[in-house]
């Protein structure tokens, strides 16, 4: 009985052995994931941080689908179906300047205003603050390793319908939560605004945010990775003597 035992025990081990050997070799060669969740200047840009990524690492990029204004709200509202039902193991993520443009007042449909002909702010900056600790908290539940990335500067060629610098109050908001959170900041403001002359328009079609020459997937890439632990080029220091986008 003993020896009839052992040989049934024997052929099981030999019949599973090929599924646990393939299940091993996919979880070996499975690239980490990774999800950019933001409004249309990220997702424009992180498709060179796939391009730069591939082969190392899945990079998916998702936002609020249009004609919808992607910001903080329409985000938090749409989250879960943002995310999906995958298991990522980075998100890096933003909204802000979806928040910080001037629409109509009073209507339940979204249309952008001029700030001189009445406009107001698309999100007031206690729901902002409000909107991010919700979203914060959704995005733990993933276990992913988040990363925050800083609202970019707010063009000269955009003031009728953005206030000039709101960026600077809004991102110094979402510092102060992801401080709070333990959330690692990626500091796109920064790297946009010393690689750029401010006072120049914009000229993009009609994309006032579009940088032209100036790319934004550097940081991405670099907080990515480091994120995760892989090795990771620096972000080049700004070039100085040119005049970027």
């Amino acid at each position: 009985m003993k020896s009839l035992i052992q040989l049934l025990l024997a052929l099981a081990t030999l019949l599973l052995l090929p599924a646990l050997t393939d299940a091993q070799d996919e979880s070996e060669t499975q690239l980490p994931r990774v999800l950019i969740l933001g409004d249309s200047i990220y997702t424009q840009h992180a498709r060179g941080v796939g391009a730069a990524l591939e082969g190392r690492l899945e990079v998916s990029i998702v936002s609020v689908p249009r004609p919808v204004v992607c910001n903080s709200t329409t985000m938090l509202e749409q989250i879960d179906a943002l995310l999906g039902e995958e298991k990522w193991d980075v998100i890096h993520f933003n909204a802000g300047l979806g928040d910080l443009v001037h629409k109509v007042p009073d209507i339940e449909s979204f249309r952008v205003m001029p700030i001189y002909s009445g406009g107001v702010v698309a999100t007031a900056p206690g729901q902002y603050e409000a909107n991010l600790r919700q979203l914060v908290s959704r995005l733990k539940e993933t276990e992913a390793v988040l990363i925050w990335a800083s609202t970019t500067p707010i063009r000269a060629s955009t003031s009728q319908v953005f206030r000039m610098e709101s960026e600077t109050e809004y991102n110094a908001i979402a510092a102060r939560v992801m401080a709070e959170e333990g959330i690692q900041i990626n500091d796109m403001y920064t790297y946009a605004r010393d690689r750029m002359d401010m006072g120049r328009p914009a000229g993009h079609g009609a994309d006032p945010f579009h940088y032209r020459d100036l790319p934004l997937e550097p940081p991405m890439v670099f907080s990515v990775l480091t994120a995760l632990g892989l090795p990771a080029d620096p972000v080049p220091p700004p070039e100085t003597g040119e005049d970027q986008g």
